[in-house]
């Protein structure tokens, strides 16, 4: 019995190391892949064949495109979820009155 419960404490321990050792490595995979992807934008940048005005145009285009677009997908989603929500609100309410009539119909017999 006591040896169980030692075995299932150590189990437990292990798990838990496991666990962490886990999330510290993705934390710093994640961590290098921002500074790596930092430092790449900043060379391509730096490094660019364009002059630095061009570069910039580019760059707000780019940006103006980017930022368009997720409003875009943002109002699209909006739309999808307020009409789910109204579909499935009224689908509820017909279950309901369904429920109401069928109640009604058992009480009378």
């Amino acid at each position: 019995m006591i040896f169980n419960e030692l075995a299932n404490q150590v189990k437990k321990i292990r798990y838990s190391r496991t666990r962490d050792m886990r999330r510290n490595r993705t934390r710093n995979m994640l961590i290098g892949a921002g500074i790596g992807s930092a430092v790449g934008v900043a060379a391509g940048i730096l490094f660019a064949p364009k002059s630095g005005s061009e570069t910039r145009k580019v760059i707000a285009d780019r940006t103006g495109k980017t930022a368009k677009n997720l409003k875009d997908n943002v109002v699209a989603a909006k739309a999808r979820m307020f009409a789910s929500s109204t579909e499935k609100k009224s689908r509820s309410h017909k279950t309901g009155e369904n429920s109401d009539e069928i109640g009604k119909e058992t009480l009378k017999k």
